[in-house]
């Protein structure tokens, strides 16, 4: 290996790291007294520089079902407080075209009941997980013998309204404004957060020998798919591998 080679080898580690540093510090937002618009990304904490401890809102994103048109808001959040044993309550969750997310408790867990005075409260070291139904039963089977300080909860939003005119509203972005009561008053964090299809996880959709979800038909082929070569058919159709999608479950 030359020295040049070592060099430019450097030099890339060098970029990717910086690359690493800037993208973990993208996006982010603790809980604050007036609403701070920042972007919700996966797996990452809304995160502002000076507010130590707090709470942190991850996996924020909006979930419609292409076949249906329901639609929930997926989110969690933490209090990581680390000074005081502050408590956290949700008061409400908006979000802009669809109005207040609809959030209906299903279990929680033996350190949360024991944590906890009421039903949205996040007290410190513990976390609220929301989903559509289905999701949520999912998460939530194994509460009793979860040691973690977990509450889950189910959601619904006004599909309608949040696809306005359009046929549906997949792959746009809306803001949502989460209302905290804490230890300072009413607080606000507002993210921008991506509407996103359902998509099932493997397996878990039924398909039949041809490999299409159960109930759905093979494309037809197009016109000069069935007129190439000699001695085509017109009416030809080919067998087409079509996406299962799930439909979110409602309560």
């Amino acid at each position: 290996m030359t020295l040049k080679s070592v060099v430019r080898r450097g030099a890339l580690a060098t970029v990717a790291a910086a690359s690493a540093v800037a993208l973990a510090a993208c996006g982010a937002g603790q809980i604050s007294q007036t609403a701070n618009q920042v972007a919700a990304v996966d797996g990452a904490q809304n995160v502002q520089e000076a507010v130590p401890g707090g709470v942190a809102i991850r996996d924020a994103h909006i979930i419609v079902d292409p076949e249906s048109g329901d639609a929930a808001l997926k989110f969690s959040v933490t209090n990581q407080e680390r000074s005081n044993d502050a408590v956290y309550t949700l008061e409400s969750v908006e979000v802009e075209g669809a109005g207040e997310a609809q959030l209906t408790p299903v279990t929680s867990t033996k350190s949360y009941d024991a944590a906890s005075n009421g039903e949205q409260e996040i007290p410190r070291d513990c976390q609220m997980v929301v989903d559509y139904a289905g999701a949520v039963e999912q998460y939530s089977a194994q509460a009793d013998a979860n040691p973690g300080c977990i509450t889950y909860f189910s959601s619904t939003l006004d599909s309608e309204t949040l696809a306005g005119d359009k046929s549906n509203a997949i792959g746009e972005n809306r803001n949502v404004t989460f209302t905290f009561q804490g230890p300072e008053g009413t607080e606000e964090i507002e993210l921008f957060v991506t509407i996103s299809s359902y998509i099932p996880e493997a397996g878990s959709v039924d398909r039949g020998d041809n490999g299409l979800a159960e109930g759905a038909k093979p494309a037809e082929a197009s016109n000069a798919e069935a007129g190439a070569g000699d001695g085509a058919q017109g009416d030809a159709t080919t067998p087409a591998a079509e996406q299962a999608i799930g439909q979110i479950n409602q309560q």
